[in-house]
């Protein structure tokens, strides 16, 4: 299983915008899903995943999730995610180049044209529900003014007002699609996520604990803790514009990149004036879509090797886009930006 992929020696195409074209073709042709069956056995579980038992790390829990429809991989036990390229990568110790020639050199199969444009049509049709459904969320919420957000917004530290991305709601931590059967509601932060022309199409939700004091907490039957973020909506490309939303302003030139809300909210505190964007994870940073006058992009990243792999990964993605990329990482010895303006040391 291991031997299906090996690193390859012929060479890639030197234009990298020719290289870039190359691997969204590759992307396109192959399942990512053919690409982790070489490693591990996955199980459908829904309309769109897959699951299966980690090949990154021992495990006797299916924690590896897979997605073809949006050719993404995700480990819950702490391997990080990303598309199949990365996958190689942490799986077979491959550079990204040697990633790509691999897939696009190997006999797994092809993507039909029926099979594209059925699996289209199924992940816009998904697609438009979660972004119907994050749209209900924040016309429901308020301002965070006053509210447990803030209370929240002020124990992390974050005491200049909440920019206009930010609400306030009461809402179940889950939902079942097929039946429509909620669960119980929670207080929580609510987060605009926008698209690269800044329509809402997605939230992440911090969900809250005694009045906004700390965050949601709780541990699983299997015994494992229950998250305190969720997300709903279109995540991919999209972000959460910490220093807020002005349709009015010009499109920034420069932005400023990190990933969670509060590291998002802290260094929009300290960088004031700054365009701040925040991804959903620090697997989805990569994919982030910018508007065309971004010129330069600086990378805020933690202090850990899972923020150093996503910076590493970033610098690569955005390059390869034209643009001048920048990093930054807190102080030594503090894990984030918000740790690091709490005086928290890890």
């Amino acid at each position: 299983m291991t031997q299906a992929i090996r690193k390859p020696y012929d060479r890639t195409p030197s234009d990298p915008h020719a290289f870039r074209r190359l691997v969204d073709e590759v992307k396109a042709n192959h399942n990512i899903s053919d690409v982790v069956a070489l490693y591990t056995k996955l199980h459908k579980r829904g309309a769109a995943e897959m699951v299966g038992l980690c090949p990154l790390h021992n495990e006797r829990s299916p924690s590896f999730e897979v997605n073809d429809n949006k050719g993404t991989w995700h480990c819950w036990g702490g391997c990080g995610g990303g598309d199949m390229f990365a996958f190689l990568m942490k799986r077979e110790g491959m550079t990204f180049a040697e990633a790509y020639r691999a897939i696009a050199g190997s006999t797994l199969p092809l993507v039909t044209e029926e099979d594209r444009a059925k699996r289209k049509a199924e992940s816009d049709a998904i697609l438009a529900a979660r972004v119907q459904l994050a749209r209900e969320i924040w016309d429901q919420a308020e301002g965070a003014e006053g509210t447990p957000a803030q209370v929240y917004a002020l124990s992390r530290g974050i005491t200049e007002p909440l920019p206009n991305t930010v609400r306030f709601a009461t809402i179940p931590r889950w939902r079942d699609a097929e039946t429509g059967e909620v669960g119980r509601s929670y207080p929580a932060m609510v987060c605009a996520l926008q698209d690269v022309a800044g329509e809402l199409v997605g939230v992440q939700c911090v969900f809250l604990a005694d009045g906004g004091k700390r965050k949601y907490s709780a541990v699983k039957a299997d015994g494992t803790k229950a998250k305190a973020k969720l997300s709903y909506g279109n995540v991919m490309g999209s972000a959460f514009r910490a220093s807020g939303s002005d349709r009015t302003a010009p499109p920034p030139e420069h932005v400023t990149l990190c990933e969670g809300p509060e590291d998002g909210l802290t260094l929009a505190q300290a960088l004031p004036g700054s365009a701040v964007y925040v991804a959903c994870g620090t697997a989805l940073m990569p994919r982030l879509c910018l508007p065309e006058t971004v010129e330069r992009i600086t990378l805020a990243g933690d202090n850990n090797p899972a923020g150093q792999e996503a910076v590493a990964k970033c610098v690569v993605e955005f390059e390869l886009r034209g643009l001048e990329v920048l990093q930054m990482f807190p102080v030594e010895g503090f894990k984030d930006w918000n740790d690091e303006l709490r005086g928290i040391r890890a």
